[in-house]
């Protein structure tokens, strides 16, 4: 199934960007963790439906934490993860960000959420590929053992 038809239907789940991310890159890891899709839905909408920063941007970081960061006292983060967070952020900044460097919800949408169906999905597709890029060369393996 392609990037597309299956954020249509995580859409049709009422699923939203965030965990959409984070749905998919647990999917291409072949890991179960609906924790993690819980835990990253406080950042739909932009941090709580608020319409501040873009759940891309803060779900892709989390998606980015789980696979890289540290979960339990006796581990370490990979070696390149504050490496690989600036750069997806910097990328996004780059493709989404205003020119204030702002990345909410309301400014990528220009305040009008009715276009979030059309302007999201689109932002939401091309973010994944993004953060599999980066796991990829970054050579962060999908897994975990804790889920």
């Amino acid at each position: 199934m392609d990037i597309e038809t299956r954020l249509l239907e995580l859409a049709g789940q009422g699923m939203a960007c965030s965990q959409m991310l984070m749905i998919m890159a647990l999917e291409e890891a072949q890991v179960e963790c609906p924790q993690a899709v819980r835990t990253v839905s406080g950042l739909c909408g932009g941090l709580g439906y608020c319409g501040r920063e873009c759940g891309a941007l803060t779900g892709g970081c989390a998606v980015l934490g789980f696979f890289a960061g540290k979960g339990i006292p006796e581990e370490e983060p990979e070696l390149d993860f504050l490496t690989i967070l600036r750069e997806y952020v910097d990328w996004f900044i780059s493709n989404y960000g205003k020119e204030d460097k702002t990345c909410s919800c309301q400014t990528i949408l220009g305040g009008d959420f009715d276009r979030a169906g059309t302007v999201c999905m689109p932002l939401v597709a091309a973010c994944y590929e993004k953060l599999m890029e980066l796991l990829s060369d970054y050579e962060i393996p999908l897994s975990d053992p804790y889920c």
